[in-house]
């Protein structure tokens, strides 16, 4: 598409005429038609007058192979960028959603049908998101905002997978324990490892931004 036809087809957007967009730039009419036929081609500062009243970049009015502001080089790049962004943060928020209704789970299955076997569905279902967390991400490597986001992912990970296993550390030191203990502590002692681990992880992750 020319630069005339491109003249042409924002200005018919508009609902102009030749005099009224001759009017806005200023320019002669004539000078409008003759634009629009090809006939002739503005200088650059009616080129700039022009981009500016209909919003769109120069690049677009004076390539003939560009359709419109996507095809330009720096904003189809700009768009893919935004684009792959946008499909990491989905991926990151759908793993987390899933990481938290997998800890409901465990809760679940301890709590109320105090059932090993959920909680290690649960604990199994963590891991293997975490697994398909690093698959993902391995594609956005490059992309400068990825590692403050795998960062953040870990430090919301953390608080979400590591409570069951901090209980069963315990339940196992607690189980070679030498002397007797008050049952409270079969309930407080997980809480001791994991909120002391999960401070750690957490303030050692932000340290590295």
């Amino acid at each position: 598409m020319t630069f005339g036809e491109k003249l042409q087809l924002l200005r018919k957007g508009r609902g102009w005429s030749q005099e009224r967009l001759a009017e806005e730039i200023p320019i002669s009419r004539q000078a409008v038609s003759k634009w629009e036929s090809g006939a002739a081609m503005p200088d650059t500062e009616n080129v700039l007058r022009i981009s500016q009243l209909f919003g769109v970049s120069t690049d677009y009015l004076l390539h003939d192979d560009f359709t419109g502001d996507g095809d330009i080089p720096a904003v189809k790049l700009r768009e893919e960028q935004l684009q792959k962004a946008r499909n990491r943060d989905t991926a990151m928020m759908i793993l987390v959603g899933l990481m938290a209704m997998g800890l409901f789970w465990q809760l679940a299955g301890a709590l109320i049908y105090q059932n090993h076997l959920i909680v290690l569905l649960g604990m199994t279902a963590h891991i293997m998101l975490i697994v398909s967390f690093e698959a993902i991400f391995h594609r956005y490597r490059e992309d400068p905002d990825a590692g403050s986001q795998r960062r953040l992912f870990y430090q919301i990970s953390v608080w979400l997978v590591a409570l069951f296993p901090c209980s069963a550390v315990t339940r196992v030191v607690l189980s070679f324990w030498p002397r007797p203990y008050l049952h409270i502590w079969d309930r407080l002692s997980p809480f001791l490892l994991y909120l002391p681990l999960c401070l750690a992880v957490t303030l050692l992750l932000r340290r590295k931004r």
